[in-house]
């Protein structure tokens, strides 16, 4: 092999190595665990003021939308009979409603606050029964030879 060779194959290893090196430290800052609820209460102070990603539901009548700016809201994530409050600051999803399975991202203040940065809600599942379609055939919106699904 030719110098020339040889010389080009150790640059390619070193880009290689360092773009490897980059992705990979790149991806540390990014990944962030979910916590659950009890998770988060059983560590308690080892979590507070690091960066956290929290996954709850929406405890039923506790978000309060500030009247002042429409931005700033309250709510508590819960997983069985354990509780975090949350303190959001920014626009929050529709989604974002009583019984809500949310994931929050922020920081844990030493008051047990969970100060949020981000916040993600699913809308609560709802599963409706069959359809009664015989209303429908009353009503003329389907047929009375119309087959029902």
């Amino acid at each position: 092999m030719g110098l020339a060779r040889k010389q080009v194959v150790v640059v390619a290893l070193l880009a290689v190595t360092a773009l490897g090196y980059l992705m990979f430290t790149g991806m540390q800052d990014t990944m962030m665990y979910y916590y659950t609820v009890s998770e988060v209460l059983g560590v308690g102070a080892e979590l507070q003021d690091k960066p956290l990603r929290i996954a709850g539901k929406v405890v039923p009548g506790t978000i309060e939308v500030s009247n002042l700016n429409h931005l700033d809201r309250s709510f508590v994530i819960h997983e069985g009979d354990q509780r975090i409050p949350v303190e959001y600051h920014g626009v929050a999803p529709d989604t974002l409603v009583d019984d809500a399975d949310a994931v929050v991202e922020g920081h844990l203040g030493s008051d047990g606050i969970f100060r949020a940065t981000f916040v993600m809600a699913k809308c609560p599942s709802k599963y409706e029964g069959e359809t009664d379609y015989a209303k429908y055939r009353e009503a003329g919106v389907v047929s009375p030879g119309q087959p029902s699904p």
